[in-house]
């Protein structure tokens, strides 16, 4: 028993970081036998979507079992940025994949300006929803995420210039809304269930560790019965 123990605490505090990624994985290969049917495509959306999961969990979202409205705001551009430049550019550089991911799997985002307002919107979503996590909701980092797209888009086209036909797919615009919605809800949804499934373990004993899976799964269960 204490060597099942052993492995069940060894592999718990691993599940929060693995089994988001591993869901998509699945879904995603799912998705390629009935609905995709090209695996280029499915590879490429696979490595969005992951990336996406990171965004999510680097820019923290709110939890989705314990929302807690509490907002915090910083509406003047360009406040206090000098203070914190290392920050500034690590949100520039979180978004540069995204602004070359979008015009590289879409043609519809082949435009500046529809790269542009989607990581505007995407970034302003995300700091809008850190009003529920007792997060800074700042509009510097709308700035500095967008800023990051508009690179990762220029970065696109230097490379298209030369190979014009090197992104050049048939993906479908619902299927971008197809990835964003399933990442969201591991992000959102699964996430935090993990998260506090682990903190009920470390609560307990480790003899009793292994009960509590089952028992957190099933409290969830009733708090959604009427």
């Amino acid at each position: 028993m204490s060597n099942i123990i052993s492995v069940i605490t060894f592999i718990f505090p691993r599940l929060r970081s693995l089994l988001s990624p591993c869901i998509i994985i699945i879904a995603l290969l799912l998705l390629q036998k009935f609905y995709f049917k090209d695996y280029k495509k499915m590879l490429l959306y696979m490595i969005f979507s992951l990336y996406l999961l990171s965004v999510f969990r680097i820019t923290k979202l709110p939890d989705s079992l314990r929302l807690h409205f509490n907002p915090r705001l910083q509406l003047i551009p360009f406040y206090g940025i000098h203070k914190d430049l290392f920050n500034s550019a690590l949100n520039i550089f979180l978004f540069v994949p995204f602004g070359f991911f979008l015009p590289a799997l879409w043609r519809h985002f082949f435009s500046f300006k529809n790269t542009v307002i989607t990581a505007l919107c995407f970034t302003a979503f995300i700091e809008i929803s850190q009003l529920f996590c007792n997060r800074l909701t700042d509009i510097n980092d709308i700035i500095m995420n967008t800023l990051g797209a508009v690179i990762g888009y220029c970065i696109l086209l230097i490379i298209t210039k030369p190979f014009p036909k090197l992104f050049q797919h048939e993906f479908k615009k619902r299927e971008c809304a197809l990835i964003f919605a399933i990442t969201f809800s591991m992000a959102f949804f699964l996430d935090p269930m993990i998260y506090h499934l682990l903190k009920d373990i470390q609560k307990l004993p480790s003899s009793y560790a292994f009960i509590v899976p089952l028992g957190f799964i099933t409290s969830r269960f009733h708090s959604f019965l009427p």
